[in-house]
């Protein structure tokens, strides 16, 4: 990354770096592997006795899965429906879990909601059937072909919903943008850090991908800033912000919209483990700056309980702003499918 202020100079006509190079000869290798994928995945299966609703993105993370996949949860079980979550664990073992994301499932989702996690999705949403549940909620499960759902969300960040356009390697898209069509809603998230002309480009671009379905916004509201004495709403006291989450300053941005004063920040890479070394030059910083550390909901479950006892968690809820359809109408349909199952 250059320094702040400077600028690239832009490449000549006609020429590219090795590095871009190197990145569209791995796009075009990682899309001939999405192909072939299709093939294989032509036939998905259902699952026996249950629906199926499935929350995930085109992106390689960071658009607020995990809160709208809870929404859900919280949702379905209010209806009184037997409901299960399953997801494939990432980063390392927290909390008596195999990965963070499964942690903070685990520690958020309501009584009687049961967590499946484990590397073949299927497989674990045929378990949780078998156990009795009667809906099942995937986390990240649209590029997961192998298994049919009743209804499949994506998510994409209301201010670039396709980021660059490109695939990985060259840019963060797991698949291109056409493979939102298959979609049955699309959800807009962060649509608060949007404006008005931000949001209709977001539309547009949407629907010039070959999306038909409905558009909903949402966002992540920050419900408070916990500690060892509980939740607290968040005012204006200076925070030293410290995560490992897939978009770098996600954190700060998003306690500074909350009110908190982010006299600085660090930011490591997706499910970073900190070092003693990282966590004390965090200590060092906060403290020069008279603030607090804080650290997000899923940096909280890798914290050991001495370093969590000196942290703030920032608690992000999942909200509904609007949209071409109520998200009650889509929690009907999914129960439907449940009862005709």
């Amino acid at each position: 990354m250059s320094p702040a202020g400077s600028r690239q100079p832009p490449a000549r006509p006609g020429s590219e770096t090795l590095g871009g190079i190197l990145d569209r000869f791995g796009e075009c290798l990682y899309r001939s592997g999405l192909a072939a994928a299709r093939l294989v995945a032509a036939r998905a299966q259902r699952v026996a006795g249950a629906a199926v609703v499935s929350v995930g993105n085109l992106e390689i993370g960071g658009t607020g899965k995990t809160p709208c996949a809870l929404w859900w949860a919280r949702a379905l079980a209010e209806h009184g429906a037997p409901t299960a979550v399953v997801c494939r664990p990432w980063g390392p073992p927290a909390a008596g879990q195999a990965g963070d994301e499964a942690a903070l499932l685990a520690a958020r989702l309501p009584p009687g909601v049961h967590l499946f996690a484990g590397k073949n999705k299927r497989a674990q949403a045929a378990r949780a059937a078998r156990e009795g549940a009667r809906v099942i909620v995937v986390d990240d499960g649209f590029a997961h072909r192998a298994l049919a759902r009743d209804l499949d969300l994506v998510l994409l960040d209301a201010r670039r919903p396709f980021g660059n356009g490109r695939c990985l390697p060259a840019g963060p898209l797991r698949e291109p943008p056409q493979a939102i069509a298959r979609a049955d809603v699309v959800v807009l998230s962060r649509a608060d850090r949007a404006g008005l002309a931000d949001r209709r480009r977001a539309r547009d671009q949407v629907r010039a991908a070959g999306f038909r379905g409905p558009l909903l916004h949402a966002r992540h509201r920050v419900a408070g800033v916990r500690d060892a004495e509980g939740l607290h709403p968040p005012g204006g006291q200076p925070v030293y912000c410290v995560s490992g989450l897939a978009r770098a300053g996600e954190l700060a941005e998003a306690a500074a919209l909350a009110g908190l004063r982010v006299v600085g920040e660090r930011s490591y890479a997706d499910h970073h483990a900190f070092t003693p070394a990282e966590w004390e030059h965090a200590r060092r910083a906060a403290r020069a700056g008279g603030a607090r550390l804080l650290v997000s909901a899923k940096d909280a479950v890798r914290l050991a309980p001495a370093a969590l006892a000196e942290a703030q968690v920032l608690e992000v809820e999942w909200e509904w702003l609007d949209g071409d359809v109520g998200p009650e109408t889509l929690v009907e349909r999914v129960l439907a499918a449940a009862e005709a199952r």
